[in-house]
């Protein structure tokens, strides 16, 4: 990269890092008040938009398209289908927020075409072990940035057109495929911050969630460009058994979530758990801290209504085509280990 290049890149990182800043100080964060959420990304077919339209919960995120078994390329939800889940039973708004990954490719997405099933472009690496047809990308390619935002037809504006309040922003701890480096974390930062600025231009009401990756919260143009941050397995479950996670990584985690609530972000939990007394322990412990507690299925089907017990997922053969979007979590090594900068 040229010199020139180089102060017109940082140039705009700045004012993009600037105009977070002020926007956060401006407007009131849409999250605030929200006291419960659920969230659910395949099967969103007539009767479980009608089981969310039912529900009571404040904020609900969802995929964007309505990823059924049966879909080999997806089906956006239509801008009548999403109004119609923003209404509470008592006529109160919920908060719809949509579904978007950044740090990985998807071969049922409208932007992958047929030539990729045969040769996908060099900066699409390997596929998932966990979740067939999920790719990891060079999430600083600019070609994959190009697909998300910035572009006529990019993935930020068709979602836009559906109506959606904001964006759940998936993913963007895919810098640990790459080494966790410094320029790892630096570049998925940039990412995060450039994508949110985009976004707010077309939309500065949206409301911007971002899943996990709480490690990027010591940056302060990621902490100023979010709204809220949503942590998977804080309590159970990081290997994804219903299991108490290791002091150290929750008391890390919970550091850090804690850090960005007093910075006046909204913090949600989702636990995946089944049994009572697991459900009773998150309960309790989301409530001593503020945050707000989901739990429900992993395969994230359906979502849960107060008082009911996750179901298992149903049988493989009917989810041929739906993908788990939740990456795999192993346990984490050490904070001190992890902490780089």
């Amino acid at each position: 990269m040229n010199i020139i290049k180089y102060l017109a890149v940082t140039a705009f990182l700045l004012l993009a890092s600037v105009s977070a800043n002020a926007q956060s100080g401006q407007r009131a964060n849409p999250f605030k008040g929200s006291k419960s959420w659920a969230y659910q990304l395949t099967n969103l077919g007539p009767e479980q938009q009608k089981r969310i339209i039912e529900s009571d919960y404040d904020v609900v995120v969802v995929d964007y398209a309505q990823s059924l078994a049966t879909d080999l390329v997806e089906t956006p939800l239509s801008p009548d289908q999403v109004a119609a889940m923003k209404r509470k039973p008592d006529g109160s708004r919920r908060l719809v927020i949509a579904y978007l990954s950044i740090g990985e490719g998807e071969d049922n997405r409208y932007y992958w075409p047929p030539e990729w099933n045969k040769k996908r472009p060099a900066w699409m690496k390997a596929e998932s072990k966990e979740w067939k047809g999920n790719y990891l990308v060079e999430y600083w390619n600019p070609d994959w940035q190009k697909i998300i935002f910035g572009t006529p037809n990019a993935y930020v504006d068709r979602i836009l057109k559906g109506g959606f309040d904001g964006f759940y922003i998936d993913r963007a701890d895919a810098y640990y495929r790459f080494g966790d480096t410094k320029q790892a974390r630096d570049r998925m930062s940039d990412f995060l911050v450039r994508l949110i600025a985009d976004i707010r231009s077309k939309k500065p009401d949206a409301a911007i969630m971002m899943q996990n990756a709480e490690e990027l919260l010591d940056r302060p143009a990621v902490v100023a460009a979010i709204d809220a941050i949503a942590k998977e397995d804080l309590l159970f479950g990081i290997t994804h058994r219903e299991e108490l996670n290791k002091k150290v990584d929750i008391d890390y985690s919970t550091k850090l979530l804690v850090d960005a609530q007093k910075a006046g972000k909204m913090i949600f939990v989702v636990e995946y758990l089944r049994n009572a007394k697991n459900i009773e322990t998150a309960k309790a412990r989301m409530k001593e801290l503020d945050f707000v507690l989901y739990y429900g299925p992993r395969g994230l089907f359906e979502i849960m209504k107060p008082g009911e017990t996750p179901a298992a997922p149903p049988p493989r053969t009917t989810l041929e085509r739906v993908k788990d979007k939740l990456p795999f979590q192993k346990s984490k090594p050490t904070p001190g280990a992890r902490n780089v900068r």
